[in-house]
């Protein structure tokens, strides 16, 4: 994995998940995103995003500190 050049900022992209930018190597950690690093920094959804706003959820599991997990 290939780090950005410290002088250059990071590129983002929109997420269309989270629905903000994202560091191009949040993308890549996505389960929605297939695509090559290459691919993401384009911006084309189509591209390197499986992700469907009108039936796919937006988070995965519940946060470990939630009261859900702590009773038991």
């Amino acid at each position: 994995m290939t780090q950005e050049p410290k002088d250059k900022p990071a590129a983002r992209i929109y997420c269309r998940r989270v629905q903000r930018d994202l560091p191009v190597q949040e993308h890549g950690a996505c389960p929605y995103c297939f695509g090559a690093r290459q691919q993401i920094r384009t911006g084309e959804h189509g591209e390197f995003c499986d992700y469907h706003p009108d039936k796919d959820p937006v988070n995965f599991g519940f946060p470990p500190d939630s009261s859900r997990n702590l009773s038991g």
